[in-house]
């Protein structure tokens, strides 16, 4: 038995037991099978370098936890080796890597909250010193990357270049006032200047409405009016201006309303959105800012030329109409710069309406609105072309409307448009009809030009421009004539937008009739020559000025847009001062009544509007103290009576708000 056991033992040395033989053949079949097929991953992985001793007996993956998760979940006392950690990972060079690379990206982002919060409260000083003209801003600490990368979000204020003077053409209001002080000067009358200084501070102090909602100063001032609100400045804008001159569909633009107040009172309830908080959260798509041009417009017309809500509307939409002048053109382009420069004429700012609308019309004329031909190639949607076509006539419209006011050229020439270009439709009479009124005052235009120029017009064809302004009133439909003899009965007929519509039809008549005729009073020579037609020219200013007068007691219509219709009432009145510098003896005594009417409107609304207090100003530049007169002090112009009776215009009366008088008429 021994030698067996040994035996077998022995022979168990010398040769292997027979498995070890099919298992060389298993791990060779294993290593050609992984030779044609490619690396997998190993099932089983490596082991956690730290390891509690349960998972270490075990050899079962630990977390490496206090208590891991197989402990915690049997409840087995989790206990780690005394030098289980050593060596571990958080002592190798990744992690420590790691760890100071994450380091410095905290303090980065200390930076830049640091960086952010001195950005928000130079922004809370700039508003504020907004408010404050006397505010000075001082930007040396400013830090240098934030500069280059987040712009201020309102700019710091910087002292306006000088300004040359303006210049005033034939047909502007101030053209006339202008010849009337020259010829003033030339009798030895001077008159006062207006003081600028004192103007800007008049400007600076003129009341805007009070903002309904608290919002944090960078926030876009969408927040800071309700949806009611909104709507009803829509509204307002559609009867004051949209009825006139329809550049934009209010309803669509009231849609855009309504879906985006739908988001923010979502954003309200949800606290995505915060007004309170810094942050600009704005809108800046195409038709939301044309919303704020709206908006900004309606609160300048309520404002009566100044708003700040309107004006804050105005900087929020501001970028994106200015990238449009720069950028390929679409009638969007139009619609904007129309807006514009409708923001700038309600400011009371002429000039600058002039030249928005001059670059609108040049936009026209590079898609080609002034031809019907690439009309019908660029607009083959009905809906589309007629609405180009309108916006083309609105853009002609206001052209000639800011050129007679500024008396600067046209950027539209009659003989570049397409004489198959369509009108307006009949859906827009105003527009419709004042085109055709507008192709009459072209020739109005260069009727003064050429009077200016020293081309005496024949007396034929001032009549024959006279007839034909008086023509075109006549053939204008029953709803847009204008009772001037039955005001009350003219109050009676329904709905305010029509009532305005047939007003101006009636003034714009009456202005193109004084255009006409103006030329005439610049000189006492011609007045004696074309007594007739001068006696015309002062009739239809009183007309123009007791119209304005009887609707400025029974309706709120003058009242609401005082720009609008101070230009005739400047025009007619200049028509009065011209008049009396030239021939005093003959048309004092006729013209006293309508003066001081219109004195009394303008002074009424100066203590409320900066649109009249501006147009105040103007007229008190032309006054002279009469208590120097009176005490001799100053010597009479010779002979006495020919003394004009504005000139005598008491100074008091003119700084107060008394309705005292003073005969001036009867100068002995």
């Amino acid at each position: 038995m021994v030698s067996s056991v040994a035996g077998t033992g022995t022979g168990s040395d010398a040769s292997p037991p027979q498995t070890n033989g099919h298992g060389e053949k298993r791990k060779a079949e294993a290593e050609s099978i992984s030779d044609k097929q490619p690396h997998t991953r190993s099932k089983r992985n490596r082991y956690i370098s730290i390891a509690c001793n349960e998972c270490k007996r075990r050899k079962i993956k630990c977390n490496g936890n206090a208590p891991c998760q197989r402990c915690g979940n049997l409840n087995l006392e989790c206990v780690y080796a005394p030098n289980c950690c050593t060596n571990s990972f958080k002592d190798s060079a990744e992690f420590n890597q790691m760890r100071e690379h994450i380091s410095a990206l905290q303090e980065q982002v200390n930076d830049l909250y640091a960086n952010l919060n001195e950005l928000r409260s130079r922004s809370d000083i700039a508003y504020s010193a907004s408010l404050d003209p006397q505010f000075s801003h001082d930007g040396s600490n400013r830090s240098m990357s934030i500069s280059r990368t987040l712009p201020p979000l309102i700019p710091p204020k910087r002292a306006p270049p000088k300004a040359l003077p303006q210049f005033h053409g034939p047909t502007s209001t101030v053209y006339g006032l202008d010849v009337a002080k020259s010829s003033l000067q030339t009798m030895g009358i001077t008159h006062n200047v207006a003081d600028d200084g004192l103007m800007s501070r008049e400007r600076s102090r003129a009341a805007s409405p009070v903002m309904m909602l608290s919002a944090h100063p960078s926030k876009d001032p969408l927040w800071l009016i309700d949806h009611s609100e909104v709507v009803r400045l829509c509204r307002v804008y559609e009867e004051e201006i949209g009825i006139m001159y329809p550049v934009i569909d209010i309803d669509k633009v009231l849609k855009q309303a309504n879906s985006l107040y739908k988001f923010i009172g979502a954003s309200l309830r949800t606290g995505l959105g915060q007004p309170t908080l810094p942050g600009a959260d704005t809108f800046d798509d195409e038709e939301t800012t044309v919303l704020k041009m709206v908006m900004a417009i309606t609160l300048t017309v309520e404002g009566h030329g100044r708003s700040e809500l309107g004006q804050r509307f105005f900087d929020a939409a501001k970028p994106a109409t200015d990238l449009k002048l720069v950028t390929a053109l679409d009638v969007k382009s139009v619609i904007l710069t129309v807006l514009t420069a409708t923001f700038y004429f309600q400011k009371d700012e002429e000039a600058q309406a002039w030249r928005f609308i001059g670059i609108a019309a040049r936009m026209c004329i590079e898609m080609g609105l002034h031809r019907k031909d690439s009309l019908l190639k660029s607009f083959t949607n009905e809906a589309e072309y007629q609405q180009a076509i309108r916006i083309f006539w609105t853009v002609y419209a206001l052209d000639r409307r800011w050129s007679f006011g500024t008396g600067m050229p046209f950027a539209l020439q009659d003989a570049d448009l397409d004489p198959a270009l369509p009108e307006p439709d009949e859906g827009h009479p105003y527009l419709r009809h004042i085109t055709k009124y507008n192709q009459i005052a072209t020739k109005v235009w260069y009727h003064n030009l050429a009077y200016e120029a020293g081309q005496n017009t024949k007396k034929d064809e001032i009549g024959f421009l006279d007839y034909q302004i008086l023509q075109w009133y006549s053939q204008l439909p029953d709803s847009l004539q204008f009772n001037s003899r039955d005001l009350a009965r003219e109050q009676e007929i329904p709905g305010r937008g029509v009532r305005r519509l047939r007003l101006l039809m009636y003034l714009r008549k009456n202005q193109a009739r004084i255009s006409i005729y103006r030329p005439i009073l610049h000189s006492a020579t011609s007045i004696m020559e074309n007594r007739h037609y001068a006696q015309n020219v002062i009739d239809v200013a009183k007309d123009t000025i007791n119209t304005l007068t009887a609707v400025n007691q029974m309706s709120d219509i003058y009242k609401t847009q005082q720009v609008l219709y101070n230009y005739f009432l400047v025009q007619a009145l200049a028509v009065l001062f011209l008049s009396v510098a030239h021939a005093p003896a003959v048309f004092c005594g006729q013209t006293r009544q309508e003066f001081y009417a219109a004195i009394e409107i303008v002074k009424g609304f100066s203590t409320k509007s900066h649109v009249s207090k501006r147009l105040w100003r103007t007229i008190r530049s032309l006054s002279v103290r009469s208590s120097l007169v009176v005490l001799g002090l100053l010597p009479y112009p010779s002979p006495p009576r020919l003394l004009p009776f504005y000139l005598l215009l008491d100074q008091n009366f003119l700084d107060s708000d008394s309705t005292f008088r003073i005969d001036l008429f009867d100068v002995r």
